[in-house]
């Protein structure tokens, strides 16, 4: 006999795989076709599913490819909560993205699809930058709990902001061939850079590396 529990727990992994299908088949329909080109009729057709399931799901076809990911929202505002509080903002944000990220897109590879479509369509990068409004307004407020802020400041808002970029800077120079790998090194270049003040590359070898957020 199934357990309330278990019940509970096959109906949200069984939502968890609809989203991820529907997420799945929106990038491989807009990387086929052109974004124009589809139509929320379209991917349901092809998942099998009704438009009125679709819209418990996402908001829009844009959504669906280009919609903050709730579990990496999840993840990343779990474990910046769970990072020492004495750590400082950017490098537990760090952490946490460096924790979070390449265990997301190892579960889901419309990730990787996703990134290959905005460098295939350069035009679409504005669709996941107003999506990621959510993630960082998230971020933001998790940054202010953690300083005992009960809104986000000036401070909260920025490292939030610059955080993510970095994060973005990080996903779409990434090489999937290097795997998780290469993706968590340069996660990690991308916030080092980031805390210390962005300096050119090309002088790095004469001032040395810089050392971890927080840490200079």
């Amino acid at each position: 006999m199934v357990s309330l529990d278990d019940a509970g727990g096959l109906r949200e992994r069984k939502k968890q795989e609809t989203r991820r299908a529907l997420r799945r088949t929106a990038v491989r329909l807009f990387m086929e076709r052109g974004a124009a080109k589809v139509t929320v009729q379209d991917i349901c057709h092809e998942v099998g599913i009704s438009p009125r399931t679709f819209f418990n799901y996402f908001d829009s076809k844009d959504d669906a490819v280009f919609g903050v990911d709730h579990l990496l929202r999840h993840q990343v505002v779990t474990g910046l909560r769970a990072r020492p509080a004495d750590e400082p903002p950017l490098r537990a944000l760090m952490n946490a993205i460096v924790s979070a990220v390449p265990e997301v897109l190892a579960g889901d590879t419309a990730w990787v699809e996703r990134l290959e479509l905005l460098r295939q369509q350069p035009d679409l990068i504005m669709k996941p930058l107003r999506n990621n409004r959510r993630l960082e307004e998230a971020v933001a407020l998790t940054l202010a709990e953690r300083s005992g802020h009960s809104d986000a400041t000036l401070y909260c808002r920025l490292a939030a902001g610059a955080g993510l970029a970095a994060m973005r800077a990080a996903l779409f120079t990434w090489d999937p061939a290097g795997g998780p790998a290469g993706l968590t090194a340069g996660l990690e270049e991308a916030f080092n850079s980031l805390a210390a003040g962005l300096p050119d590359p090309a002088g790095q070898s004469a001032t040395g590396a810089a050392g971890p957020p927080g840490e200079r």
